[in-house]
């Protein structure tokens, strides 16, 4: 039997594994409604929700993304560990104060907050269409992740689109068993085995480059560019290192499968935990590891077999480490990609089925006839994601960047300033929320970057200004006809 055989095999035994593990769970606790399938029965304790939200945040872009990342730009991407400080912000203050509202209201999305807050079905919709649009983007490069990690590691015995459909079986059957408990339970032990993984990836990359001061050294000779902004292929101005940390933080948050940890918290202590989770475990995985494992690239592999960038830790595993190793590490980086591909599937389909399909008719079906829909519609959305994963582009976490977290980062302005802003207004959110989507994608698509400024900070500022704007004319436009009246 040959290595890569053996290599898939060790593979598939950690994804039955952790099937097991969820049918046991499955018989336990039984998922009987929406809340409880979708949130966990707003349950989920202080032990708990930091490991889920760890192994959420951190997917296959922990092994395969970052590590592209670092190669391909150098230093210079690690402002996406500077930004987690504004995301442990965020769940602390922001996730805190919806989780309060949510358990006195009901609220299980962020849609169903927008409707409340501005009576407005048009904000439900619109943030019920983004959300499930830019999270099937981000789901679909998830089962990318997988695939490439799977077909590299067993040295292409198991195909690209073969590693899809078995990535597909596998995450279908954790959630459809398991539900938001199930994939809590699988979070929390995926969520040790990443960060134990890839900081045994970054020791394997590190021992043939001499340790870190002599990769660093061996870089400057290569291409000092790496290691200075705006990198190596001059991304990274002032400019956009600044709005990145700006806009970046909001998008991440805003991601449905990260916002609803919020939601699924058992109180004030457990938020307060998954909040000091994240810088913590973004530090180890991308101020350090990943950071390592993507320079030390430009030593260990020859350029001209590197197919794309985000192959860079696979192909470091399999060429200086023994293949049962490389194996084990491949399975960390599909826990990694299979904890947030878990936690997305339960978001974009509960999204769909409640805000959505059932938006109006939730209190005319029964529960059993909601977990039927709530199931189809997990279905649908992995068929449809491994469909686009089918033909992915080169860089995973470019493609997230670019299109999913900003777009999802146009939600922040209505959600922020209803929250704290009694004055916001129905009209302002929905202008403002329309006029963001519209500049993103127009500059996007048109591929204009006016006054050197990238479209997501024009859309995102123009958010802001038309929600502030329109609202203190309604404002006032309101006090006149009192005063008439």
């Amino acid at each position: 039997m040959s290595q890569g055989v053996i290599s898939v095999l060790i593979i598939v035994a950690y994804l039955c594994m952790m099937l097991i593990i969820s049918l046991v769970h499955s018989r336990r606790a039984k998922s009987g409604n929406a809340e409880s399938f979708f949130l966990a029965g707003r349950g989920v304790s202080s032990v708990l929700l930091p490991l889920t939200m760890i192994a959420a945040m951190q997917s296959t872009f922990a092994f395969l993304g970052a590590p592209g990342m670092y190669y391909s730009h150098g230093v210079s991407y690690i402002v996406i560990v500077l930004s987690q400080v504004w995301v442990a912000l965020m769940v602390i203050y922001f996730g805190n104060k919806i989780r309060k509202l949510a358990v006195e209201k009901g609220y299980m999305s962020l849609g169903d907050y927008l409707e409340d807050r501005y009576q407005s079905k048009y904000m439900k919709i619109a943030c019920s269409v983004i959300s499930v649009l830019m999270t099937m983007v981000f789901l679909a490069m998830q089962y990318v992740g997988n695939a490439r990690a799977m077909s590299i590691v067993s040295n292409s015995v198991i195909s690209y689109n073969t590693a899809i459909i078995i990535n597909v079986i596998f995450s279908l059957a954790y959630v459809l068993i398991g539900g938001a408990g199930g994939v809590v339970m699988l979070d929390a032990i995926q969520a040790i085995i990443l960060m134990v993984g890839i900081v045994v990836a970054a020791v394997v990359a590190l021992v043939p480059t001499g340790g870190i001061v002599s990769l660093f050294q061996q870089i400057q000779e290569i291409d000092p560019t790496l290691l200075s902004r705006p990198g190596a292929k001059g991304l990274y101005t002032d400019s956009y290192w600044f709005m990145q940390f700006i806009v970046l933080p909001f998008g991440i948050w805003l991601c449905p499968h990260v916002w609803m940890k919020s939601l699924m918290a058992k109180d004030e202590k457990a938020l307060a935990r998954s909040a000091i989770s994240i810088p913590v475990s973004q530090l180890l995985i991308f101020g350090f590891s990943t950071l390592f494992i993507g320079l030390a690239g430009h030593i260990l592999i020859d350029p001209s077999e590197l197919s794309a960038a985000d192959n860079v830790l696979p192909m470091i595993m399999v060429e200086d480490f023994n293949w049962v190793g490389a194996a084990l590490i491949m399975a960390a980086a599909i826990a990694a990609g299979m904890s947030t591909i878990n936690s997305m599937l339960l978001a974009v389909s509960q999204i769909m089925s409640q805000d959505l399909i059932l938006m109006n008719r939730k209190d005319k079906v029964t529960d059993a006839q909601n977990m039927r829909i709530s199931r189809t519609v997990v279905l649908v959305c992995a068929v449809l994601c491994a469909l686009i994963a089918l033909d992915p582009p080169e860089t995973l976490v470019q493609i997230v960047q670019d299109v999913a977290y900003t777009g999802l980062a146009q939600l922040a302005p209505p959600f922020i300033l209803g929250l704290y802003w009694k004055d916001n207004s129905r009209l302002g959110a929905a202008v403002g929320l329309t006029a963001g989507i519209v500049i993103l994608f127009g500059t996007r698509i048109a591929g204009v970057t006016p006054l050197g400024i990238p479209g997501f900070m024009w859309g995102f500022v123009t958010n802001i200004l038309c929600n502030v704007i329109i609202s203190l004319i309604v404002r006032s436009s309101s006090k006149k006809e009192a005063q008439t009246a």
